[in-house]
């Protein structure tokens, strides 16, 4: 006799939990937004840069996985990481556990890498080579 254990998920979705999710994914989209522009600026097609984008979006969903991962709880070390940080601290929401220390560190720290790649795309808008295809 086969007998399968069952584990109950519990999910606790309130307006407040939503919110917080909605303004962790604010800093997230400004990041990989800014990068994927980046990475679209070195090409000189809409096909070109589509191939430069698609291995790019893997890089993200990989990482994103990790939440799935039985046994992988939060940490200070992953909390410095895009989009794992993003993705434990939004199933640790999601169960209705909302520790504000990590949503802190999850925040400022993609903040951090958001605010550092708007400032790369800017500076690649800036040269000429790019502005004109030179």
């Amino acid at each position: 006799i086969n007998q399968m254990s069952t584990t109950q998920l519990a999910i606790k979705v309130n307006i407040f939990s939503f919110l917080i999710l909605i303004v962790l994914m604010i800093p997230v989209a400004c990041l990989f937004s800014s990068v994927l522009m980046t990475l679209s600026l070195f090409a000189k097609s809409y096909k070109e840069a589509q191939s430069y984008i698609t291995p790019a979006m893997f890089i993200v969903i990989l990482p994103a996985m990790v939440s799935f991962v039985p046994g992988i709880e939060f940490s200070s070390q992953l909390g410095f990481i895009p989009i794992i940080n993003v993705s434990l601290v939004a199933k640790e929401i999601l169960m209705g556990e909302i520790y504000w220390n990590h949503i802190t560190l999850v925040f400022v720290s993609t903040g951090i890498l958001a605010a550092f790649s708007i400032y790369v795309a800017k500076k690649q808008f800036e040269r000429e080579e790019v502005l004109f295809r030179i």
